[in-house]
């Protein structure tokens, strides 16, 4: 592969390695340090170029209001010190339900 279709290729699948790695970051962040932080969101990033790059906008889509969800909803149960974990919990639920409802929807509306 030339560096022009490494780069096109990465930036095609941004907006995955942006959400996941987001994702990551705050979940390290909760397993302690700054090497967790970078080992998760890198991880995450990873897995989130090749989600995207298989075609799961939709999925994404659902971790965001899945991170916006639970974020709020820490926030609002449990104060300021709460609203990274929530917002990383819901960012996972939200990718749980995405992947789930992927695979129950019928083909023909796909």
């Amino acid at each position: 592969m030339h560096l022009k279709e490494i780069a096109k290729w990465f930036l095609q699948s941004l907006p995955g390695v942006a959400v996941t790695g987001l994702c990551g970051g705050i979940i390290g962040h909760f397993m302690g340090g700054l090497i967790w932080i970078f080992s998760m969101a890198i991880a995450g990033s990873l897995l989130g170029m090749v989600i995207w790059r298989m075609g799961g906008q939709r999925f994404f889509i659902l971790v965001v209001i899945g991170v916006f969800l639970g974020g709020m909803l820490a926030l609002y149960l449990s104060g300021k010190n709460s609203f990274l974990l929530g917002a990383a919990a819901g960012g996972a639920i939200g990718g749980f339900l995405g992947v789930n409802l992927h695979l129950l929807w019928p083909r023909h509306f796909i």
